[in-house]
């Protein structure tokens, strides 16, 4: 059977079973033992199915996973999420559209200790969506800044998202967070930018209030934020003076929030156990969608389609820019469906011959691809991040508002995208600094 009737198959399997309702996880791995039963008869494809999945959950480089979640799990539920937001907003309220900003600039910073796009978006939520609407801010605006802010958190380091990719593709987890900074604070300020001016042209969008605060209140705000900033710090400094592995980085900064938050009187037991529930139900979740979609991808592999589709891919008269683009719409479409996880282990062992083929810098690409998990994760019909706003205010923002609210910011993502290829810098700049 050809290569493409084969890979064909695959796809519309794996969407019938989606179409189904089952769990991309099982999906996945359902279909793995499927083909591994027709391909290889006999126990060899379900051995090397299982061998797949279970080998990659091996990886010691994955145990930074749970730890960064357990992170960000601790910060939101101390105070250091809050005190940031409100320092933010005391600098940036007083600015045309100032709750959107202030809600665009501390999910970067959460970002810088969430790792996970899900958590970033429901503490951004949490804390700043009652108090837009409660400013009479347009609904579905106020939940496509949000839903934006949220998934800065696949972008900027340290990004669960990254340290599945760079497993795969055998790159520094280091760089990869190097990279993804510039990125980040890029993306960051042309939501910025898009607030204010949309806020200039259409000031019913987001009206101005009249609290006002002093230079001296504004700095004097800056000693609640001194904990998360700590908490960065330590992460950072870590990693790239080589103190620690980012693996090793994550236990560190986890131990650090811990204790910053303990002494500061912000967790008890409920809180901590509450915490840890949520960091085991999620890496549970992440760990069977990396079992299921390795096993799927040894099957692509093992099958020949990769190989297949790398000769094809190659022998295309196209620029190799062309070929970027294409594998970038690819990686949107598939965000609009899949968990950004899912699609990362699925898709990385299938491309990476064709990146190496043509040469495309692995470091590059994966920051291209998280940023396109950005845009994905706000992407209707089935962007996750959207849900998750309107499961925090299910009253008050309507889905069809929000999708189009959102268009302008998979907007700036898509910009983003382009940036990166006409300029590569944005990207590799700050690694080969460290490196």
């Amino acid at each position: 059977m050809e290569w493409y009737i084969v890979l064909s198959i695959l796809v519309v399997s794996l969407s019938f079973f989606l179409f189904l309702g089952l769990p991309v996880a099982f999906s996945l791995g359902f279909l793995s033992i499927i083909c591994a039963l027709v391909f290889w008869p006999g126990t060899t494809g379900l051995y090397g199915v299982a061998l797949a999945g279970y080998g990659h959950m091996g990886n010691y480089t994955l145990v930074c996973v749970p730890l960064f979640i357990l992170m960000a799990q601790l910060v939101m539920h101390s105070r250091m999420g809050t005190d940031s937001y409100e320092v933010a907003d005391r600098f940036l309220r007083r600015l045309p559209g100032g709750l959107g900003m202030t809600s665009a600039v501390f999910g970067a910073i959460f970002g810088a200790v969430c790792g996970a796009s899900t958590a970033g978006t429901a503490t951004v939520g949490l804390l700043s969506l009652p108090e837009m609407i409660k400013r009479e801010y347009q609904a579905g605006m106020s939940g496509a800044i949000v839903a934006f802010s949220g998934a800065l958190s696949i972008l900027i380091p340290p990004s669960v998202i990254l340290i599945l990719y760079g497993t795969l593709a055998n790159e520094s987890i280091g760089a990869l967070f190097a990279g993804g900074i510039i990125p980040g604070i890029l993306m960051t300020v042309l939501a910025l930018a898009y607030i204010f001016i949309r806020v200039l042209i259409d000031p019913d969008v987001a009206p101005r209030d009249d609290v006002r605060f002093t230079w001296k209140e504004k700095f004097a705000s800056l000693s609640k934020v001194w904990s998360l900033l700590t908490v960065i710090f330590i992460l950072l400094f870590t990693i790239y003076t080589g103190v620690a592995t980012p693996t090793e980085a994550s236990a560190i900064a986890c131990l650090a929030v811990f204790i910053i938050a303990f002494v500061k009187k912000n967790l008890d037991v409920k809180t901590t156990r509450k915490a840890l529930l949520h960091t085991v139900k999620t890496t549970a979740m992440i760990g069977w969608i990396i079992i299921g979609a390795t096993s799927f991808g040894y099957v692509i592999i093992y099958s020949g389609c990769a190989a297949e589709l790398t000769d094809f891919v190659v022998s295309l008269p196209l620029p190799t820019t062309a070929v970027v683009m294409i594998l970038m719409l690819g990686f949107l479409i598939m965000g609009m469906f899949l968990d950004p996880a899912a699609i990362v282990m699925m898709t990385t062992p299938i491309i990476l011959p064709i990146l190496t083929a043509l040469e495309i810098d692995t470091l590059w690409f994966g920051i291209l691809m998280a940023v396109n998990m950005c845009a994905g994760n706000i992407s209707p019909p089935m962007g996750l991040n959207l849900y998750i706003v309107k499961g925090l205010v299910p009253d008050k923002i309507k889905l069809a508002e929000l999708f189009k609210a959102a268009v302008p910011f998979i907007i700036l993502d898509i910009v983003t995208i382009g940036l990166i290829m006409i300029f590569p810098e944005i990207v590799t700049w700050l690694p080969s600094l460290i490196v």
